[in-house]
């Protein structure tokens, strides 16, 4: 009677752990999905923008610190339901000079990119494994530009989300949110962690970690600057841990809302070059 009560007690004690345990999960991912939704209903009302125009100098550095530049311009569109545009063309140096990029992104779509070669007048649809190619030489491949383009609107149906920690960045306390990728992402890492500003509630780092559970990727943003009411980093470092090589992307211009036509958006577009 009395090891059939221990068994019982011992019983007792481990479901209760295991009920505390699950609770103290479950409140991790409540709390970092409210976090989330607070950086999105900022960006869909105080730091709200339909258009972006970027300029900016990008650095490549490989493993032996040999160094490749590229001038590069961005231009942005959002659209409802979290959806958005973006087409890039590099103006410098002439190796890469008209090269161009379009990406169309939306929640309930897979996302499509397109690349332009001006030396073969050729379109490309980026897809498959050549997501995981590094784009025009640097450390960012297409799918981190996927990734970055809209991860911050990702419901748990992509990444589940739960906190991790908490670390300074820059000397602001930051909220570490742990995504945990699912098939409907589309991606190839397993998690995407990023540190959120307590007081600002600006992401100031990423880590992309693979499935070995090995952090891939790590991008810095710092430098961040108020343009118009809204947060922005002038300074970005992917750094390619694997590789041992990292892209530094500083921004030489940045205007947001000027009226950008939709028609800068298309395959037609991207064929004719910047303008």
């Amino acid at each position: 009677m009395t090891a059939q009560r221990g068994r019982g007690g011992r019983r007792a004690i481990a479901a209760a752990a295991a009920v505390a345990a699950w609770v103290a999960v479950a409140s991790a991912g409540d709390d970092a999905r409210a976090l989330l939704d607070q950086v999105k209903a900022l960006n869909q009302t105080t730091r709200k923008w339909t258009d972006r125009v970027q300029r900016m100098q990008l650095t490549v550095t490989d493993r032996r610190g040999g160094e490749a530049h590229r001038d590069l311009e961005i231009l942005t569109k959002r659209y409802g339901s979290d959806a958005n545009r973006s087409i890039m063309f590099f103006h410098a140096p002439p190796q890469v000079q008209g090269i161009g990029f379009l990406q169309w992104v939306a929640p309930s779509e897979p996302d499509r990119q397109w690349l332009y070669l001006p030396a073969l007048q050729r379109t490309r649809q980026i897809s498959g494994g050549a997501r995981t190619e590094s784009f025009a030489g640097t450390d960012f491949s297409y799918e981190d530009l996927s990734i970055m383009a809209d991860v911050l609107d990702w419901g748990d149906d992509k990444g589940r989300a739960a906190l991790a920690g908490e670390e300074s960045v820059d000397g602001h306390a930051s909220d570490i949110i742990e995504l945990t990728t699912t098939p409907a992402a589309d991606v190839t890492y397993a998690k995407i962690r990023l540190w959120l500003g307590r007081d600002d509630q600006v992401v100031r780092k990423y880590e992309l970690v693979d499935a070995q559970g090995q952090t891939a990727k790590t991008l810095l943003l710092s430098d961040i600057r108020d343009v118009g009411g809204i947060p922005a980093a002038h300074r970005l470092e992917m750094r390619n841990e694997r590789a041992g090589s990292h892209t530094l992307v500083e921004l030489t211009e940045l205007k947001y809302n000027t009226g950008l036509d939709d028609e800068v958006f298309t395959q037609r577009r991207l064929e004719k070059g910047a303008s």
